[in-house]
């Protein structure tokens, strides 16, 4: 019993050793981490204190170019006043080609890239550099205060950046709206392997299943609108949607593109292609219906009120018959579909105010034409 009590002593021994070399280790990284991207002289500290790539507005990027943003911390180690400017930061790739920074701005104007900082002793400011790099590049970032003297040009400072290591949620986010046109406006919970798999670990901040059920109410109130003498049931009403619903997540076809793209907010081209009610062969359907009733009728209201009601149970047969199409209201590229970051979550601003009039417009194409 002794000696299984030092053999047990021991392996405790041995785990709590292994435990503290561990801890040491995870510190030692940290700190490698931390002095890989931190240079300093005498009288000035820069780190990078993180980054991400970016979509400029009218800019396009692939998978092998893009505008990464650098955030970039300045401090002032010196008693004298320190004036910071973009214009001292350079990037250079491997052939020591120098890169400049981007003067770029978001639509909401919050991404604001670096101008100029004065900074007294022992003060520091963090702001974002944009350059446009190789995805998978070796790169130098250089900075000079060009307020040193001849005498100091040792004073620069030089960083050494892998643009492998920084994130590219642009095709997450891009899935993230694929993923809610496939919610809300089919109404179906059959999101694509490849929308989850992009997605990741990203969310919509979006209630979907609310605006999934208003969408579709929204639309049935739309409909009922087309009809002046005959009272729809919301059963029948609902038939059509449905029907207009799963016509498009099997004929349409969404393209998506950004128009830009920052780390807390974005704005994403939707362009559908989907069934409009105005292609629909109702016109075989009301010829139909007066063949079959001919001398059926001795007043007009009854035609018509009878007529509505018969081309309101025959409209879903004739929905997947239609061709799809664009409108022709909209541009090239798609509507504009904005998306804000809250809390670690996406928001598309699904909002029903009259400002908001590109999703109001992206609303209607996917209940076949039918504005609110």
């Amino acid at each position: 019993m002794k000696k299984f009590r030092v053999i047990g002593g021991l392996i405790l021994l041995s785990s709590l050793l292994v435990t503290m070399t561990a801890c040491s280790g995870g510190g030692e990284t940290k700190k490698a981490e931390k002095k890989e991207n931190t240079a300093q002289t005498s009288k000035v500290e820069m780190s990078v204190e993180g980054g991400s790539y970016i979509i400029p507005d009218g800019e396009k990027v692939d998978d092998e170019t893009g505008f990464l943003a650098l955030e970039i911390k300045v401090k002032n180690k010196s008693k004298d006043k320190l004036d910071v400017s973009s214009n001292d930061f350079a990037l250079y790739d491997e052939d020591g080609k120098k890169v400049s920074s981007e003067h770029v701005y978001d639509s909401n104007d919050n991404f604001k890239v670096m101008s100029s900082e004065s900074l007294s002793e022992d003060k520091s400011f963090t702001e974002p550099l944009v350059f446009e790099v190789k995805k998978d590049g070796e790169y130098e970032l250089h900075y000079k205060p060009t307020y040193y003297s001849e005498d100091e040009k040792d004073e620069g400072i030089e960083l050494k950046l892998d643009t492998k290591k920084y994130s590219d949620d642009t095709k997450a986010v891009q899935a993230l709206v694929s993923q809610y046109v496939t919610k809300v406006f089919y109404g179906s919970d059959e999101v694509k392997d490849e929308d989850k798999k992009a997605a990741g670990k990203l969310e919509l901040a979006n209630d979907v299943e609310a605006e999934r059920k208003t969408f579709k109410e929204d639309s049935a109130n739309s409909l009922k609108e087309e009809f002046s003498d005959y009272e729809p049931s919301t059963a029948e009403l609902e038939k059509v949607i449905t029907q207009i619903q799963q016509t498009n997540a099997e004929k349409g076809k969404v393209t998506y593109s950004f128009k830009e793209f920052f780390p807390e907010s974005a704005v994403i081209y939707v362009r559908p292609e989907m069934v409009f009610l105005d292609d629909v062969d109702t016109e075989s359907i009301t010829d139909k219906f007066v063949e079959e009733n001919k001398g059926k009728y001795t007043d007009y209201t009854s035609v018509r009120r009878d007529a509505e009601k018969y081309l309101l149970q025959e409209l879903p047969g004739k929905i997947n018959e239609a061709p799809i199409n664009t409108d022709d209201n909209m541009n090239g590229e798609g509507y504009q579909v904005k998306l804000e970051k809250k809390d670690g979550k996406w928001e598309i601003n699904s909002s029903n105010e009259s400002r908001n009039y590109y999703f109001k417009s992206l609303k209607a194409a996917f209940r076949g034409g039918l504005n609110d």
